[in-house]
């Protein structure tokens, strides 16, 4: 019988390791990161869980292929979650193939995973965080969070509805897509208004995040995205709602094509640069 693998312990053996072969503090790697000293602590001690997005935000961090953190772990720690599960891949690949529901629900995560190795890789971008939803104080309700040129910026992930997908041709050329996204809450609840007043709603907040993110790899089956900012994004025109509530509230689909067409980009870059520049006038 192969020995239990304490693996919270190996992965913070590791991150000390490293941080030490750069002559780095525990304070300094987390400022680079976007993480707490003392969560850095715990983790080296191997007291902490760590999520994925700060497993990216580690390596980037200290300027290293994820996969070096984990060299040296033991063979028996390698199983995967279909070997877990007792699967093939066959098997897993019909599971998921007669779900439609599954399949949009494991896109949407998927999506989220690429979106965050995607802006870690992005210049001056020092850290990425997911927020607590559960958090009330939070200063913006968002998927991700990151820091670029030493500033906050949160990103709201959302993926393509597959039904909505078109392939646009002209005179029998092939010119792109077409598709729109839900870019709603998956339920109704209350929403405070600057006002102060409340509504209950699916929709969004105008300013609720920084920059939507849109992945359409349902249009051609690569990982890409769209990013536009909040303030560009359609309001509601939902009659229901009073004007004052419209001018507040985001509707609750937007429309993308590929290639791309203003005000969507398929690089944030510019979008943070625009916002930093807005912020500070």
């Amino acid at each position: 019988m192969k020995p239990d693998i304490d693996i919270k312990a190996f992965f913070g053996r590791r991150i000390r390791e490293l941080r030490l072969a750069q002559r780095l503090s525990q304070e300094k790697l987390g400022q680079i990161c976007g993480l707490d000293r003392t969560y850095i602590s715990g983790v080296e001690r191997g007291h902490r869980n760590i999520s994925l997005e700060n497993i990216y935000a580690l390596s980037n961090a200290l300027d290293i292929n994820v996969s070096l953190l984990f060299k040296g772990m033991p063979d028996d720690t390698s199983e995967d979650i279909l070997q877990r599960w007792q699967l093939s891949d066959h098997e897993f690949t019909a599971i998921v193939e007669s779900n439609p529901s599954l399949r949009g629900f494991l896109l949407g995560y998927i999506a989220e995973h690429k979106l965050q190795r995607f802006l870690l890789q992005l210049p001056h971008v020092s850290g990425l965080h997911k927020p607590d939803d559960h958090d009330r104080r939070a200063r913006s309700k968002s998927d991700l969070i990151i820091i670029y040129k030493g500033r906050e910026f949160s990103f709201e992930s959302k993926s393509l509805q597959t039904n909505s997908i078109k392939r646009l041709s002209e005179d029998g050329r092939y010119e792109g897509y077409e598709g729109r996204a839900q870019v709603d809450a998956s339920d109704r609840r209350p929403v405070m208004l600057p006002d102060g007043s409340q509504i209950q709603t699916t929709c969004l907040l105008a300013g609720q995040f920084d920059i939507l993110a849109l992945s359409l790899y349902q249009f051609r089956n690569q990982w890409e995205f769209a990013f536009i900012l909040n303030e560009d994004l359609p309001k509601s025109s939902f009659r229901k709602y009073t004007p004052y509530q419209r001018q507040h509230l985001l509707a609750t689909t937007v429309k993308v094509t590929l290639p791309v067409e203003s005000p969507f980009t398929t690089s944030p870059v510019e979008l943070l640069d625009k916002l930093i520049n807005t912020r500070s006038t």
